[in-house]
């Protein structure tokens, strides 16, 4: 409330006697020069006092709030009266000072029969008219008001669906975010306990390649030189053949001797120096398997495949749990055999968006002269039973020809027959 000079000037002369928050009104519709000037005390503008504003029926055409308060002059007309009692959703009142109901009720016609143009005796009978039958049951306001309560109500139901779809999506999205912290944790761990277990045995194995590859390079060496003193005692003349002979059967001892050990350690020995590595590798990494450290390591990577494992069908029976807490379990069901559920997300946009257009009416509506907008009410509503009667009629033709067919009801009918 915007106070003057005045005003200030009384607030400071009473700032003693007053508490923080009162508020000055000063009469402006005495029409003296001494108009008067009361002090409201903060205890009843917080109690009694509302912040509200104030306009004429025609800046607040189009308009729509929660509440709408008219009050009543010389100068309101039957269309200023409409304009000021269709503009709040939830409550409109009109105010009238008068002596008593009957003069109030007078007032009331007046205002009624009250237009701000000049259109002739004929035509101000005729509002009046319009004006008074809007106030019966059966009038065009009562057509007006039922319908804009009724879209005031789909409104709201469509935005509390709205508000229910976006709390299904927030609920998917906060379990679908959880599950994949979670996987990627245990993801992790696993990650880990692979690469731990395949360092572990590349450092056991590493050596024991070069070790095998060793030990298979002293046997085939072996056998390469059993083989040629072998070849010297078939060509080897009769002065040599003593040397010859202890020749071949020390590296044959030699040979046996080294095979032994290569068995013993690596089990069957190469064949052949092109295979040694390929045979040293192998044979490295059947050891390695062996090792008790390999063993501990591929344990913990079994362990953390099993709490992934585990972890997995957890989320798949909360996944389940929530969409049949949701959507119902024959919905689930139908999921399961290759249906779509509905997409939360874009259920609620299409409830807000119908939400909109619903208010978007109301307010076209309200904005409307009582004639217009009754006309535009009818005639949504001719259009409406319209497309209702037409699919009807759609069902109707696509059920006639089964019911037309006597085969599809003769339970002795067990499919087309063959005959000549």
């Amino acid at each position: 409330m915007r106070r003057s000079r005045a005003d200030a000037r009384l607030h400071q002369s009473s700032a003693p006697y007053l508490s923080e928050g009162s508020v000055y009104a000063r009469e402006v519709s005495g029409g003296g020069k001494h108009s008067r000037t009361v002090a409201l005390p903060a205890e009843y503008v917080s109690e009694w006092a509302h912040l509200s504003y104030a306009a004429t029926a025609y800046g607040v055409q189009g308009a729509t709030v929660d509440a709408s308060h008219t009050a009543l002059s010389e100068a309101t007309s039957a269309a200023g009266v409409y304009v000021g009692m269709t503009r709040g959703r939830q409550q409109n009142q009109l105010h009238v000072v008068a002596a008593d109901m009957a003069d109030a009720r007078a007032r009331f016609v007046e205002a009624m029969e009250r237009d701000p143009a000049d259109r002739g005796l004929d035509h101000a009978t005729a509002q009046a008219i319009d004006a008074v039958q809007g106030l019966v049951s059966d009038g065009p306001v009562q057509l007006i008001t039922e319908e804009l309560a009724r879209l005031t109500a789909e409104a709201e139901r469509a935005e509390r669906a709205a508000e229910r779809w976006e709390q299904t999506a927030a609920r998917f999205d906060a379990q679908r975010a959880t599950h994949k912290t979670e996987d990627d944790e245990h993801a992790d761990v696993l990650r880990h306990a692979e690469d731990e277990a395949a360092r572990i045995r590349a450092e056991i194995a590493e050596p024991l390649t070069v070790q095998a590859e060793a030990d298979g390079t002293t046997y085939l060496d072996a056998v390469e030189r059993e083989a040629a003193a072998s070849s010297r005692l078939a060509t080897v003349g009769r002065l040599g053949r003593r040397k010859a002979r202890a020749e071949h059967r020390q590296t044959s001892e030699h040979t046996r001797t080294v095979r032994a050990r290569v068995r013993e350690t690596w089990g069957e020995p190469p064949r052949t120096t092109d295979t040694l590595p390929e045979w040293a590798a192998r044979q490295a990494e059947r050891r390695a398997e062996a090792d008790p450290r390999v063993i501990d390591a591929a344990q913990h990577v079994e362990a953390a495949r099993a709490d992934r494992d585990e972890l997995r069908q957890r989320h798949e029976q909360e996944r389940r749990a929530l969409l049949v807490s949701e959507y119902g379990p024959q919905a689930v069901m139908r999921h399961r055999v290759g249906m779509r559920l509905p997409n939360p997300a874009q259920q609620a946009g299409q409830a807000h968006q119908q939400a909109t257009a619903l208010r978007a009416e109301a307010d076209y509506l309200r904005a409307l002269p009582i004639r217009d907008a009754a006309a535009r009410i009818e005639t949504t509503r001719a259009e409406h039973e319209a497309r209702q009667q037409a699919l009807a009629e759609r069902e109707r033709q696509l059920r006639e020809p089964t019911e037309r067919d006597p085969r599809r009801n003769d339970p002795r009918h067990d499919g087309p027959a063959r005959g000549l």
